[in-house]
């Protein structure tokens, strides 16, 4: 076998170079799938979670038809939200009062961030974005006592404020989430942020339907 000026066969050289590309390209699909488990977990099952319990409460409350397709399902949650916005416009106050009380607040709340994908996400940063400003708050007070103790007009006044500022992060959340999602293949996780959405509304039309075949 001949050897190179180093004493290194050439075998052996070239068994190298092509060895080190291939450990290369494993770790890149290691990485890649590791990458999906960390979004499916820390995304795609939260959300998907959420619209469950959205969907299913909407639905449970007749909402919602009852329809085995998720598409039609998608367009009655954006023509809720379009309802919600355009209609109240031309509602008498007796109308509005009706209409109140058929929807939760977390309902109400909901179809004003609108509907579909985006609406459920938005709302979804919205309750991330209060309860972690919340109980900031009450530890900067030294703990919840405390904070009861030195609640007051101002500090109400700054929640209400804070509030209004919380809810334009919301309507805005891809901006929210792209500055704390450390990553470089960010289209991954909104595409698990997507599959849970889309497998939250198809679950909850699951668990209706089924329950509607129980009971006849």
């Amino acid at each position: 076998m001949r050897e190179s000026n180093v004493g290194i066969p050439i075998v052996d050289c070239k068994h190298v170079v092509h060895y080190e590309p291939a450990n290369k390209q494993e770790g890149r699909v290691v990485g890649f799938l590791i990458e999906i488990f960390w979004a499916l977990l820390m995304v795609g099952v939260p959300i998907g979670v959420f619209t469950l319990a959205l969907v299913w409460w909407a639905l449970q409350g007749g909402h919602f038809k009852e329809s085995s397709d998720v598409d039609a399902l998608k367009r009655e949650i954006k023509a809720m939200s379009k309802g919600s916005k355009k209609g109240s416009k031309k509602k008498t106050r007796a109308e509005k009062k009706e209409d109140s009380r058929k929807l939760h607040p977390l309902q109400r709340k909901w179809a004003k961030f609108g509907g579909g994908f985006y609406g459920i996400v938005a709302f979804f940063t919205y309750i991330v974005v209060e309860v972690l400003e919340i109980i900031s708050m009450i530890m900067n007070f030294g703990g919840f006592f405390d904070f009861l103790k030195q609640l007051n007009f101002d500090v109400i006044v700054e929640m209400f404020v804070q509030a209004l500022m919380n809810f334009i992060t919301a309507m805005a959340w891809p901006a929210y989430w792209i500055n704390r999602i450390d990553t470089d293949q960010v289209w991954i996780w909104f595409v698990m942020a997507y599959a849970g959405y889309w497998a939250g509304l198809k679950l909850a039309q699951t668990l209706i339907q089924r329950r509607s075949q129980v009971v006849t």
